[in-house]
């Protein structure tokens, strides 16, 4: 959701904005996370920031590669996200590298118990399982940096 980078533009924080709306800090949270928000929290939102309510249930879907916030990333993190420009790769969405993270991790799992047979897939079980850290680094750090 939008909801972040439109309270930012505010200069609000998340309590503030839930002062203002009425609702829980926790609330705010779980909704710029990209939890789901009921109808009666958007309405609030929306009108403490002055905005409609399809405002606010756009995703930020490009991740502003022009801005002085986004050259001053670490190199080796901005690599991660060459093509995200490309809509359906789905690079610039947070939701798709937590979905590859869980993916890996899921069958990086399953590989495991089949190493008792076979050496190598415990090898591949274990390779998964450090690329699904690794896409966790990277959606934490987008967090962190608020690119989503």
């Amino acid at each position: 959701m939008i909801l972040k980078k439109l309270r930012e533009d505010r200069h609000l924080s998340q309590e503030q904005l839930a002062t203002m709306s009425g609702l829980s800090i926790r609330t705010i949270q779980r909704i710029e996370s990209g939890s789901r928000a009921s109808v009666e929290s958007l309405k609030s939102l929306a009108s403490v920031l002055q905005t409609s309510i399809s405002t606010l249930e756009q995703e930020i879907i490009v991740i502003d590669k022009t801005s002085d916030k986004w050259k001053s990333l670490p190199l080796l993190f901005r690599l991660n996200f060459v093509g995200s420009e490309i809509g359906w790769l789905g690079l610039s969405r947070r939701e798709h590298w937590a979905k590859g993270e869980k993916q890996t991790a899921m069958f990086g799992l399953a590989l495991l118990p089949f190493g008792l047979m076979e050496p190598g897939l415990a090898v591949g079980g274990l390779l998964m399982l450090n690329i699904a850290y690794l896409l966790s680094l990277v959606t934490r750090k987008g967090d962190q940096y608020s690119i989503w």
